[in-house]
């Protein structure tokens, strides 16, 4: 494996695991409800508006909206493309893996 080979797979687990992490944490507003808790919209992987909607109602949750929106839109093509990378590498690993030969004795 070369050191190119090597930098790419590095480089598309960090995309992958950025990706998902991205993901994965919680989307906050910069503004707070009646009770001074940060608004959170929920995870890139789901939504939960129900703070957004209880704290100031329409505004705010198409605020979350927003927010939950720009988290996707980058983190969703990191994790694809670092998936992508990876997948390509160990395709091409495979590929050119070197092939055994069986000596037969007759």
């Amino acid at each position: 494996m070369s050191n190119r080979a090597l930098f790419l797979g590095i480089a598309g687990a960090v995309l992958v695991v950025v990706g998902l992490l991205a993901l994965w944490f919680p989307v906050y507003l910069s503004q707070y409800d009646q009770y001074g808790m940060q608004i959170s919209c929920g995870r890139g992987f789901s939504a939960n508006l129900s703070q957004a909607a209880d704290a100031n109602g329409d505004g705010l949750v198409a605020q979350c909206g927003t927010a939950l929106l720009l988290r996707r839109i980058w983190a969703i093509p990191a994790a694809v493309l670092g998936w992508l990378i990876l997948t390509g590498l160990i395709a091409t690993w495979l590929h050119n893996a070197p092939k055994t030969q069986a000596v037969l004795d007759s």
